[in-house]
């Protein structure tokens, strides 16, 4: 397998294998649930033998969210969506399957016996993958079915097995397994799609339905005991800029999940991007949140391989800011802390309709109140460059009589610095979505070398950094050059079709994603790229206060020459730096990480050098307890009294 270079810790360690019983409800409720996904997969199916381009794709209505909770009307809902794909963009050869399959649906909806309607599931998925052929042929997986004195049992292992997909072996002996709860069955369930995805294969069917199970177990309680797959410390990790893969959940589910090509160097990023017609992003946001359901799933289908985050949105006041301060906090850490709770790395808040004092405190009764741990699942303040914000801080008024209004977009940008900064959030992200779609690329507006400066300012002060809005394929290499964190690639311009005529997104393009990352690795591995990896280094341990002291000019010196894309300057200056080039990347907790590189400096470095040498020793024996205990809590008031910073 290939090891992920960051860190995650797991929550609940699943069984070695175990079972759970299937009862008629929970089955029914993965079927129903798992057609959104069929039907997604049809339609994407089409769309491709339909051979249409970025110019001939329709779609005539909008997502919409299933609103039906009786079987009886799901089955009807989820047929008249069938035949909507079907008339749109159907053959001959697709049609010969949707009888068949709307009929199944019909008999699982009025079917109470568990077993026929295991049965009629298995129909159901080897009807639709013989068209989609997208479930896997191998014949040993992590999963196998028994009667068990007349239960339906569905039997889990780490080591692969047999595949049985009859229901009529009956074991009379006891069942010499442990049953597992539903954390323990989604752990289980997640690392199996962890194994098979390393390996290389698709899931067989009864993996696949082990998954939807686990989907509707989600449904239930959520996805609590998920494993936490960091951002991790800028500079330190394999790949610097990791591509933001952006959908509102199914084409992560069935793509970029699908296959470790897509996830190295990727965030898995959930978002609801539609705008449709509406293009005031004053009426309609044009990011939204997603489906608290589908994060959990995307959240089981990643596993540890990578980071996953989402989108949240901006705030929703009833009246003026202090009427509704409560309610809006409220809501928004109930939304914040639910995502959080199920493994995700960050939540990405758009901070609007805000003053500078208000943004503030707005953002820190959030960071007080979300359920997460802070140390490793990171709140992100989303500033959008074209919108103005008024600077009613009191050094503004006392500056120039009043409160400012900030409309440059660079103004905007520093400004996010710093409000991100003061507000306790870990990650400010720049956007420049305006009243029009497709959105005016970001780096178009605002140029390699202003992009640069801002993620130098962000990194140095400790903060992660993200850019996003109408990034194409050319946009690229520049972007990878700022060494930001994340670039946010989705929407129409990379990775979805659409409708021009409306603004209507169909399905993703999984197979834009190679391309996206072949281009960052390139752009990585060049001079340049290896410039920009060390500068956000530098920056990372400027802001540890680990770097000894000595590279601090030439911190200044490679950010000027990156600045100019002086590839000689920046050459001689990482043949310099060759001390800190080849320091490891992080492979255990980020603030352990830090706090190795503040020791191991600790002669040199500005975090020891207002310390007393008689406190040194103690300090770094009351951390090593403190990393003993995991307590990183301790860790970080340690690190903040060492770097004289606020407790």
């Amino acid at each position: 397998m290939i090891n992920n270079d960051r860190y995650y810790r797991r929550h609940a360690v699943p069984e070695s294998d175990g079972y759970v019983v299937i009862e008629t409800g929970t089955l029914k409720r993965a079927i129903f649930n798992n057609q959104k996904e069929l039907i997604y997969r049809f339609v994407a199916k089409l769309v491709e033998e339909a051979g249409m381009n970025d110019d001939t794709y329709r779609q005539e209505s909008a997502y919409q969210p299933i609103i039906d909770i009786k079987y009886s009307e799901l089955a009807q809902d989820y047929a008249e969506r069938i035949l909507i794909a079907q008339k749109m963009y159907g053959s001959p050869n697709s049609n010969a399957i949707i009888g068949e399959w709307i009929d199944l649906l019909k008999e699982i909806a009025l079917e109470t016996d568990v077993y026929h309607v295991f049965k009629a599931y298995l129909k159901l998925l080897k009807l639709v993958n013989n068209y989609l052929a997208f479930l896997g042929t191998n014949t040993t997986g992590f999963y196998s079915t028994m009667n068990f004195h007349g239960q339906l049992i569905l039997v889990g292992h780490i080591d692969q097995c047999p595949e049985l997909d009859s229901i009529t072996l009956d074991h009379s002996q006891e069942l010499k397994l442990p049953r597992l709860n539903n954390n323990q069955f989604l752990q289980l369930t997640s690392q199996c799609v962890n194994q098979e995805r390393h390996n290389g294969v698709s899931l067989n069917l009864l993996e696949y339905i082990a998954v939807q199970i686990a989907f509707a177990m989600i449904l239930q309680r959520g996805f609590t005991e998920a494993s936490i797959v960091p951002w991790g410390n800028p500079g330190f990790r394999t790949i610097q800029t990791q591509a933001s893969i952006t959908d509102l959940g199914l084409g992560h589910i069935t793509g970029t999940t699908s296959s470790m090509a897509y996830i190295n160097g990727t965030n898995v990023h959930i978002e609801y991007l539609e705008r449709g017609k509406v293009e005031d992003r004053e009426l309609v946001e044009p990011y939204r949140l997603p489906n608290l359901a589908t994060i959990g799933e995307v959240k089981l289908m990643t596993g540890n391989d990578t980071s996953v985050s989402s989108y949240v949105g901006r705030p929703m006041f009833e009246d003026s800011f202090d009427n509704s301060f409560i309610k809006t906090v409220h809501t928004m850490v109930g939304v914040v802390s639910a995502i959080f709770m199920n493994g995700l790395s960050e939540c990405k808040i758009a901070i609007e309709r805000m003053t500078v004092t208000q943004s503030i405190k707005f953002m820190k009764a959030i960071a007080a109140n979300t359920l997460r741990d802070s140390n490793l699942q990171v709140l992100a303040a989303a500033f959008d460059i074209n919108v103005p914000i008024i600077d009613d801080r009191v050094e503004t008024i006392q500056k120039f009589g009043q409160a400012q209004v900030v409309e440059d977009k660079m103004a905007i940008a520093r400004l996010g610095i710093e409000i991100t900064k003061s507000a306790g959030f870990e990650k400010v992200t720049f956007d420049g979505t305006a009243n029009s779609y497709p959105s005016v690329p970001i780096m178009e507006q605002l140029g390699y070398q202003n992009s640069l400066s801002l993620v130098h300012k962000a990194h140095e002060s400790g903060l992660l950094t993200y850019f996003s809005a109408g990034f194409r394929f050319k946009h690229l290499p520049d972007i990878v050059l700022t060494g930001t964190d994340g670039i946010g690639l989705g929407g129409a311009q990379i990775l979805r079709f659409m409708d021009k005529r409306n603004g209507y997104q169909g399905p993703f393009k999984k197979s834009h994603v190679t391309k996206i990352l072949n281009i960052n690795r390139k752009t990585a591995s060049s001079v340049l790229g290896q410039g920009a990896q060390l500068l956000v280094r530098l920056d990372q341990m400027h802001f540890e206060q680990s770097l000894p002291l000595e590279y601090e000019p030439k911190r200044m010196d490679l950010f000027n020459a990156m600045f100019k894309k002086d590839e000689a300057s920046v050459k001689v200056i990482i043949n310099y730096c060759d001390e800190i080039v080849i320091l490891p990347m992080d492979l255990n907790h980020p603030l352990a990480e830090t706090v190795h590189r503040m020791v191991m400096y600790a002669d040199r470095n500005k975090a020891f050098k207002n310390v007393p040498e008689n406190e040194v020793i103690e300090l770094e024996e009351q951390i090593n307890q403190a990393l003993d205990c995991s307590d990183y809590d301790t860790v970080r008031y340690l690190v903040n009294q060492i770097k004289n910073e606020e407790k």
